[in-house]
């Protein structure tokens, strides 16, 4: 079982979630179906999504289009859309279903980030002994500099001031994680002086991780850290995709 670290971050990089973004939405990657009309009934008489009513066997195209193909899922399960209470909006995310079972997420509010959480995991838990495993920490973003946020928390969580500023982020480029993933890491030449053949980490509880999956994400206003640890992913962290209601009633992407 892994042990898990709480982190938290100065207050003085407390972002306000509400704040990000300018509130603008755009239309989902495909048109609105007749079946979403308020009071329809979906195709093959499937269920809807409770926050949004978003019809499930149509809420896959909401998805922002850049998540392209889920990874593979574990044997015997697949992949689903589920969506989580976030702040006034809604989050949709791929999520495995193993059986009956599904995996869920739960958002929580904090002083300095917020953070989504396991509700349940579909495979490799029985006891539901991941309930509560924090996987994503989320702060707001700098429309002038994407990734200013996320180095700043970086940094700050990093006591000795020369190893603060020997920190940069760079994009990571690992086969079946998100192509837009970053991590904040030291140079080149201060990363071959580790032993080559240990697992690396750097720049803090915020920085390069080479013993679990540990990324930074940057969209729809918001800066993500992903913790997925070193086994099979509940979640597909490239669907991860924001709705906001509009006055007609209907939901579409958070720009």
């Amino acid at each position: 079982m892994r042990n898990w670290i709480a982190i938290t971050v100065p207050a003085a990089f407390a972002l306000s979630l509400s704040a990000c973004g300018d509130g603008s939405t755009r239309e989902p990657s495909a048109g609105d179906a007749e079946a979403e009309e308020i009071g329809a009934t979906c195709p093959g008489g499937g269920d809807r999504l409770p926050i949004t009513g978003i019809c499930a066997g149509a809420a896959s195209a909401y998805l922002n289009p850049s998540a392209g193909e889920p990874p593979d899922a574990p044997e015997g399960c697949g992949w689903i859309v589920q969506e989580t209470r976030f702040e006034d909006e809604a989050l949709l995310y791929r999520a495995t279903q193993c059986g009956e079972k599904t995996t869920r997420l739960a958002f929580a509010e904090g002083a300095e980030m917020a953070s989504l959480a396991y509700d349940s995991v579909a495979y490799g838990d029985a006891e539901n002994a991941m309930k509560g495993q924090v996987l994503a920490r989320v702060a707001g973003s700098d429309s002038s500099d994407r990734t200013a946020t996320l180095l700043r928390i970086a940094r700050d969580a990093i006591d000795d001031p020369a190893q603060q500023q020997a920190c940069s982020v760079r994009n990571i480029r690992i086969e079946g994680w998100p192509e837009d993933a970053l991590v904040v890491d030291v140079s080149a030449s201060e990363a071959a002086k580790a032993p080559p053949d240990e697992p690396r980490a750097a720049c803090g509880p915020f920085g390069l991780n080479e013993d679990e999956a540990a990324f930074w994400r940057v969209f729809q206003g918001r800066s993500w850290f992903f913790q997925l640890g070193q086994d099979v992913w509940q979640v597909d962290p490239a669907s991860f995709t924001l709705l906001a209601k509009g006055a007609d009633g209907r939901w579409t992407q958070v720009e």
